[in-house]
């Protein structure tokens, strides 16, 4: 259920309407995708208008609705700086991590250009705008982290709902992780993906099965700062891979990859960083995925 506040209260101009809701148990699962996101308009270019924006908070992720009238516009949302619309000059957002979202194809807006909302949430820290010009309107969401996001687009009435998921939750430490595997029969990897997020630095081996296998991740003492990654199947199958052994990243942390296949199925994989420190690991589904975080 949507709580409505007074507009006095919000100190913005008419007809501006935000909104903050709590949620349901039975919540969507929290976003993955980080790429940018591009959507069509359900309604001609000179029909939908802005009419509001809203914001609530979810047990798995931080939702922003935009509110219009007589349909959707086309859309783009992704992990760019938010700009003004014809000067270029660069607009501040609250948190690390800004996330843009530019509307096509919307004639008018009733929502005032210089609103801040500071909703404060786990992840959503600001929602600001960076202007309206000739159909195009520019918005940015400030957030804690770069993490998964996803866009809906609901009618009746028409809008946009921009969903940004929660930061993990997991603590880091220095200790040995054991996964409860093996389930899956061979280790297929697809690739491997690495990326800089505030205080941590990310490295993803995205999984071709269903199901995990056996997943070991702990610190070698031959070199401190080495992470060991094991994978073994339930079967002794050759393992599948996919992409280069040996992988370069060069982030604050994580300095590069190396994968070795052995003759039994399973795969070692070793990740050299710039010094021992915390990590984290989790075990992704939709797709299947490996995730080790790595703390600065």
């Amino acid at each position: 259920m949507w709580i409505k506040y007074p507009l006095a209260a919000l100190c913005i101009a008419a007809p501006m309407l935000v909104a903050t809701a709590a949620a349901a148990d039975t919540d969507l699962p929290a976003p993955t995708q980080t790429a940018p996101i591009v959507g069509s308009a359900t309604a001609p270019p000179d029909r939908p208008v802005l009419t509001g924006v809203r914001h609530g908070r979810h047990e798995r992720y931080d939702r922003v609705t935009f509110d219009f009238t007589a349909g959707t516009p086309a859309y783009r949302v992704e992990y760019l700086p938010l700009i003004g619309i014809g000067t270029g000059d660069p607009i501040p957002l609250d948190g690390p991590a800004d996330l843009r979202i530019t509307f096509t194809g919307v004639p008018n807006t009733t929502v005032n250009m210089t609103t801040v909302i500071n909703p404060g949430y786990p992840t959503l820290r600001q929602v600001k705008f960076g202007g309206a010009f000739e159909g195009h309107i520019l918005a940015g969401l400030g957030l804690a982290d770069r993490v998964g996001f996803r866009v809906v687009v609901l009618a009746n009435p028409p809008r946009i709902a921009v969903d940004v998921a929660h930061q993990p939750d997991a603590a880091f430490g220095t200790g040995t992780f054991w996964s409860d595997g093996p389930i899956a029969n061979i280790v297929n990897l697809a690739g491997v993906r690495s990326g800089a997020h505030p205080g941590y630095d990310r490295l993803v081996l995205d999984l071709r099965t269903a199901d995990f296998p056996l997943v070991t991740v702990a610190y070698t003492q031959i070199a401190p700062g080495r992470i060991y990654i094991g994978l073994v199947g339930l079967t002794t199958a050759p393992a599948q891979i996919t992409g280069p052994r040996q992988i370069q990243i060069g982030l604050t942390q994580l300095r590069d990859v190396s994968i070795v296949p052995n003759e039994n199925g399973t795969v070692s994989i070793s990740a050299n960083t710039d010094h021992r420190t915390g990590f984290r690991v989790m075990l992704l589904t939709n797709p299947t995925r490996l995730v080790v975080d790595i703390q600065h």
